[in-house]
């Protein structure tokens, strides 16, 4: 099976006819349009301990210098044994001799969606909220004045793209540039006028789109909103249920919102080429609203100890039942598409969850592979075709070793 890149584009979600293709999406496409940045945490990124091994970082920076990139990162693990090997090569900018540190963070983007899934999984855990739950019941303020065709929509249509919402172009990201109300206001407000129209599409249909993260978002706040020993944004739930609940404290301060505030740098690909720092400014990122859609940052080592709870036998966090409920293809095994997971059957490597995302300066994948007991995350601060190819050479590399150490059955 090749391992090919699948492109969701913003305004046309759009599978390759080839079935052989492992699925990659993105948070955003390549023409949307950036606009202010979300809010960033300030705090400094963690220390970390780990040492890289030869192999995986004479492979990232062979890659990296092949295909020209200005800074590239790759990490591997391990439920049995955690971070396995961690690298990092190239620059925190183009036009800056500053050489990246494997403690640097890099944007997430759509990589984010699995995590938005995952918070609100914690409020099915703790008893606040429930699968199944219809738009109805997410926002029972708006019940009476909502579209019926809403109405038997649930949480899992907007997880798995389901929902016939309308796309969002650059527009409506522009619009928002200079919103400067607080931003669960803006959520709450774009789930109301988006519900109380007929949605653009067939709802059932598989259709990416970042709207449907950022509604269930504004579900996810009305909920909080309703307890008070919960927080009371996206930003802060995930901190307080997700990362503070990491069983390493460095991983706890490894995630935050918006362009990394120091470290690393975006950067545009212009034609392709001429790579150009974007800063930290308001185009550095897309806005706040899109927040669980896709503005994450994190280390390396951050992100990987969280994808490995999805893999832990025994995580509290994302505990077997949960792990079943997020990783089902939905809403049947013919579905490529789970709760912010691509799902891929392979045929040497068995099923793999897989994720991309970009906010069109930033480019992440993630691939868990349990039969594998892998988790491999690539990043890199430019998005363009050379990225994709160099990233899933990495990761490609990474599952073909795991199949090799497995022992014979």
């Amino acid at each position: 099976m090749a391992w090919s890149v699948i492109m969701f584009q913003r305004a046309k979600a759009a599978i390759s006819s080839s079935v052989a293709a492992l699925l990659v999406l993105t948070a955003c496409a390549p023409n949307s349009v950036s606009t202010p940045g979300a809010e960033t945490d300030t705090t400094p990124a963690p220390a970390v301990s780990v040492e890289t091994k030869d192999g995986l970082l004479a492979q990232v920076a062979a890659v990296r210098a092949e295909h020209d990139l200005v800074a590239l990162g790759a990490v591997i693990a391990s439920s049995q044994d955690g971070i396995l090997d961690l690298a990092v090569d190239g620059f925190r900018a183009n036009d800056d001799a500053n050489p990246v540190q494997i403690s640097d963070r890099w944007h997430l983007g759509s990589n984010t969606k699995a995590l938005t899934a995952l918070l609100y999984g914690q409020l099915v855990e703790r008893g606040n909220a429930s699968w199944g739950a219809t738009l109805p019941d997410l926002f029972p303020e708006i019940a009476e004045t909502m579209d019926p065709v809403w109405h038997n929509i649930t949480i899992e249509d907007l997880f798995a793209h389901r929902t016939g919402m309308r796309q969002m172009g650059g527009f409506w990201l522009n619009a928002r540039r200079n919103d400067d109300r607080p931003v669960t206001e803006q959520r709450r407000d774009i789930a109301h006028t988006t519900l109380s129209a007929p949605p653009s599409k067939s709802p059932g249909e598989y259709d990416y789109n970042n709207l449907n993260y950022i509604i269930a978002g504004a579900a996810i706040e009305r909920i909080l909103a309703d307890h008070e020993d919960l927080p009371n944004s996206w930003e802060e739930a995930m901190q307080s249920l997700l990362f503070d609940q990491l069983p390493e404290p460095d991983a706890r301060t490894a995630f935050g919102y918006g362009p990394p505030p120091q470290g690393l740098v975006g950067h545009r690909s212009i034609l392709g080429a001429f790579p150009t720092p974007v800063g930290r400014g308001k185009t550095a990122d897309n806005p706040a609203i899109l927040g669980p859609a896709g503005t994450l940052h994190a280390t390396l080592q951050g992100h990987a100890i969280l994808a490995l709870e999805f893999l832990r036998p025994d995580s509290a966090l994302v505990p077997e039942h949960l792990r079943a409920h997020l990783f089902t293809p939905y809403p049947d095994e013919e579905s490529i598409y789970a709760m912010g997971w691509g799902v891929i059957d392979h045929d040497r490597f068995g099923r793999i969850y897989r994720h991309s995302g970009s906010n069109t300066m930033w480019f992440s994948i993630i691939v868990i592979a349990p039969d594998l007991d892998r988790v491999i995350i690539v990043n890199s601060n430019i998005f363009n075709d050379r990225v994709q190819t160099a990233a899933n050479e990495i990761a490609r590399t990474a599952l073909n070793d795991a199949l090799a150490e497995r022992p014979d059955e």
